[in-house]
């Protein structure tokens, strides 16, 4: 599903404050469009309001992917990937969302990102709380 910037700040509004989908947390992520998380190579961080990291981390070679992970969390802090296929004018958004629901740390499932796709993970502190998005990358 491809949205513009306005209708998808619109639909994470509506979602963040109705608490769906809620996924579990998980300290490991799962095989979400064959990728794994299994290794880690560069990541791009932005820093949320309550002093969360999100990054954006990816692995290599030909079977390139890429994850969200927040650190430095609370209980209720979301991340996600969004992945776009025109530069970011428009995204595929909140891949393989994640809760922090015990300790301060939790990361996405992991989603291609090549031939010319970019992504770039976002968070919040919270339900009804400003998001947070690394750069596209």
């Amino acid at each position: 599903m491809r949205v513009n910037k306005k209708m998808a700040a619109a639909a994470s509004a509506v979602v963040m404050m109705s608490g769906l989908p809620t996924m579990a947390g998980s300290t490991t992520a799962g095989a979400a469009d064959g990728c794994t998380t299994d290794n880690s190579g560069t990541a791009r961080s932005a820093t949320g309001g309550r002093g969360q990291l999100f990054e954006r981390v990816n692995d290599s070679g030909d079977n390139t992917c890429a994850w969200g992970r927040v650190t430095n969390g609370a209980t209720g802090t979301h991340v996600r990937v969004d992945r776009s296929g025109d530069g970011g004018r428009t995204w595929d958004p909140q891949l393989g969302r994640r809760e922090v629901h015990s300790g301060t740390s939790v990361h996405s499932e992991a989603w291609r990102d090549r031939n010319g796709q970019l992504t770039r993970a976002c968070g919040d502190s919270g339900y009804n709380t400003t998001i947070t998005c690394t750069g596209w990358y």
